[in-house]
């Protein structure tokens, strides 16, 4: 039986379209265009929720798919910046162990039946996430790292939220 590929994962994997063309307009200096595909990136990540509730198609595909697609997406434009010397391997290495870690976590809770929401800081630190990489991709690079910077720290912060709510609900037992 066929099915039909809902409005809000094909918004969410325009994002996977997007990253490639983003990276290549990042590394040719395209400013205009790599600001204005950040926030087409940012609008699809906005919609897909919003489209997904209201046609009542939320589904546990979409749910573990745009996860996915966000830190596919995050990340690989990160990578872009490293390539190009604005930002240290570092950066990345902390991202990526706080999107490991966190995973691991939820993942872990989940498998004993605790679920847990993305939390307000999680969503800050999308959002500052986000939001430095507009900046850097407009070459608004020090205000861009400085936004990073605090996305890590709010990044790491929220992790450990989800780190005491594992401890307190003894998932490891």
């Amino acid at each position: 039986m066929a099915h039909s590929i809902s409005l809000a994962n094909i918004l969410t994997l325009s994002r996977l379209f997007i990253t490639p063309v983003l990276i290549y307009c990042i590394l040719k200096d395209m400013y205009a265009i790599s600001g204005i595909l950040v926030v087409t990136a940012v609008l699809t990540d906005w919609l897909d929720g919003i489209i997904a509730r209201k046609t009542n198609d939320v589904t546990k595909h979409g749910e573990l798919l745009d996860p996915a697609v966000d830190k596919i997406f995050t990340i690989s434009v990160l990578v872009a910046f490293v390539e190009k010397n604005i930002i240290s391997s570092f950066v990345i290495f902390l991202v990526i162990t706080r999107e490991m870690i966190v995973t691991w976590l939820r993942s872990v809770m989940v498998n004993k039946g605790v679920v847990i929401p993305a939390s307000f800081y999680g969503k800050v630190k999308t959002t500052f996430q986000l939001l430095s990489i507009f900046l850097l991709s407009i070459n608004f690079t020090d205000l861009g790292i400085l936004v990073l910077w605090l996305s890590i720290i709010i990044a790491y912060y929220s992790g450990f939220d989800y780190f005491k709510i594992f401890l307190k609900k003894r998932v490891w037992e």
